[in-house]
């Protein structure tokens, strides 16, 4: 069965392709999210919005399969409630639209 390796190995270069585009997407979010509040300091001169780790990974269920979303954890020590929220991978998205489209 030659073609079903072929096709599953061109599902798993599209799958990491994929991934690695997710992953930079979020990650240039969150750089311009704090780059937003890059002025906002202390009085030490501290910035008050920065990043701090990441939230449990999760799956999300894509036309694809499965990909693995590490979404970055932001904190705001200022106490004024600034939160960061994905547009690209919003909090409680589990399926991409197509896919809840199908179901």
């Amino acid at each position: 069965k030659p073609a079903e390796t072929t096709e599953d190995a061109l599902v798993s270069v599209l799958r990491r392709g994929a991934q690695e585009l997710l992953t930079r997407a979020i990650e240039e979010e969150v750089k311009t999210f704090l780059e937003a509040y890059a002025g906002l300091l202390d009085e030490k001169g501290l910035r008050q919005v920065v990043r701090n780790g990441h939230l449990p990974e999760r799956s999300i269920q894509t036309g694809i399969g499965p990909l693995a979303v590490k979404i970055p954890r932001v904190r705001d020590r200022s106490g004024t409630g600034i939160k960061y929220t994905s547009n690209l991978v919003p909090r409680y998205l589990r399926r991409t639209k197509n896919i809840e489209e199908l179901l």
